[in-house]
């Protein structure tokens, strides 16, 4: 999904997530990399966009930006948009992201939506090496 990101405000969202130790959970690192666009891509849910890059993966523990649409309150990023994520997250968990268990959100920041980073490649290129079954 192809977003206009002039005039666009972003919070980036830092989700920990903890492998349980199984090495196939490296395979459910979450992302939205496009192999057809060779970038990462935006997603819909709900009237939330989001678009998920890897920051960090270890085998204590794995790190990804979640780039949503800004809505602002008093406090900064809306208390629901927050939970929301983290519900989406706990939802993806139980379903796609099998062999990572939630840790915990990072304080939301104003962010630029990452370009360069955003053409980093798959995961195999992230670490270095290929995956094997």
């Amino acid at each position: 999904m192809a977003l206009s990101r002039e005039n666009q405000k972003f919070e980036r969202l830092t989700i920990t997530l903890v492998p349980t130790g199984d090495e196939r959970s490296f395979r459910n690192v979450p992302s939205t990399f496009s192999s057809t666009d060779r970038a990462y891509v935006w997603r819909k849910l709900q009237e939330l966009n989001y678009m998920i890059v890897p920051r960090k993966i270890s085998s204590n523990e794995v790190k990804v930006d979640i780039y949503v649409n800004a809505r602002k309150g008093k406090k900064g990023i809306d208390a629901s948009v927050v939970k929301l994520v983290e519900t989406f997250v706990q939802e993806k968990i139980r379903s796609e992201w099998r062999g990572l268990t939630f840790s915990g959100i990072a304080k939301a920041a104003a962010a630029q939506v990452p370009e360069s980073a955003g053409r980093r490649g798959t995961i195999e290129e992230i670490l270095g090496a290929t995956l094997q079954e």
